[in-house]
């Protein structure tokens, strides 16, 4: 089975993330003020500096490609373990489309890995809290107790299981229409 490299997986979630942000903030520069709460919520995820200026988006470039190095660094490794515990003699044509088991087992370790993270990140570094963004994604989780611990570790995983259910047809679906001479062997 083909294992996937990390890096190239950092060059597109930089990307992406990259142009996501630069968007979020030119919308910004032409809506100020609360019309467009998308910045905040970038706020929330890269949290260097709150004022725009030249050095503040050089650090939050940093911040960027670091939460995508992250991302690419945990996912991926993840991703090859649990694919390869799982995985039985499979012939090529079945390489390239996802299963359910192994992506539903890594969406569902990276968001409890993140979010374990995350709160000890917060407890070391007050002044610097992510809480704020949990409480928006995680509802019933409030700031902090072992029973809003556990509601928001249960959401992580049913966001997983949600994530992967929607994920993996979709993706063996256009992986299929992408690479039709890979399927006539089955």
């Amino acid at each position: 089975m083909n294992r996937i490299q990390p890096f190239p997986v950092v060059l597109a979630l930089s990307s992406i993330f990259l142009v996501l942000y630069l968007f979020a903030m030119g919308i910004h520069v032409f809506l100020p003020g609360d019309h467009w709460p998308m910045l905040k919520g970038w706020d929330l995820i890269v949290f260097a500096l709150s004022k725009f200026m030249p050095f503040n988006l050089l650090i939050r470039l940093l911040e960027v490609f670091l939460v995508s190095s992250y991302t690419a660094y945990t996912l991926v490794p993840l991703y090859n373990f649990f694919s390869k515990k799982s995985s039985i003699k499979v012939e090529y044509s079945e390489e390239a489309t996802f299963r359910f088991k192994p992506v539903a087992a890594v969406l569902i370790s990276f968001g409890l890995i993140t979010y374990v993270l995350c709160i000890i990140f917060d407890l070391i570094f007050p002044q610097w809290t992510m809480y704020k963004l949990w409480e928006i994604l995680l509802p019933g989780f409030k700031w902090l107790s072992w029973g809003s611990f556990s509601i928001g570790a249960l959401l992580i995983i049913v966001y997983g299981l949600i994530s992967a259910t929607f994920f993996v047809p979709i993706y063996n679906y256009f992986q299929e229409e992408a690479y039709p001479e890979i399927n006539k062997t089955r």
